[in-house]
């Protein structure tokens, strides 16, 4: 092993030595090497500016899909049936001489329960006007805990009213 690396050596210095440098090579040589240095930097910047161009244009890219995303949108809202479906889904409108049912507390009950659901219509009479100007009024003078304020505003609160229509149903059975 260490025969075939000498060997090999010798080879490489025999090959070597068989090199002739002229004064024509070295200059050649020196030229080649300064060339590369000039040029250099010119290529870095080069490199770096289509980076950028490249990032601009994707960038672009990205604001076109923007604009055309709020195309569509405008042109959805130009549109009145998509302007009045908004409205009945967004702010609870109604066209006149419809009824409209909110479920304020969506409860699930259970099928086993022996609870029976009314055909009656209730409705709770409240003075909201008082209601904020007297949680106002105390949220800004009391000492009470939040938890007890809690409590007082659930015993406070109004009971439903039955609008009349049970004692009709249960005067005529």
């Amino acid at each position: 092993m260490a025969e075939t690396k000498r060997k090999l050596r010798d080879e490489f210095a025999a090959w070597f030595a068989s090199l002739r440098f002229s004064a024509m090579t070295v200059v050649i040589v020196g030229l080649v090497v300064m060339g590369g240095l000039i040029v250099s930097p010119t290529l870095t910047t080069y490199v770096q500016q289509q980076r950028e161009l490249a990032e601009l244009r994707e960038s672009v890219r990205q604001q076109s899909e923007n604009v055309a995303e709020a195309d569509a949108e405008r042109a959805k809202w130009l549109d009145p049936s998509y302007v009045r479906s908004q409205a009945r889904g967004r702010l609870f409108y109604v066209m006149p001489g419809e009824t409209q049912l909110s479920v304020i507390e969506d409860v699930v009950i259970p099928s086993d329960s022996g609870e029976e659901t009314s055909s009656t219509l209730t409705s709770v009479e409240s003075n909201w006007a008082h209601a904020l100007v007297t949680s106002t009024l105390v949220a800004g003078t009391t000492n009470a805990s939040p938890e007890q304020l809690q409590g007082d505003a659930q015993a406070d609160a109004p009971a439903p009213v039955d609008t009349g229509e049970a004692a009709e149903q249960a005067a005529t059975e």
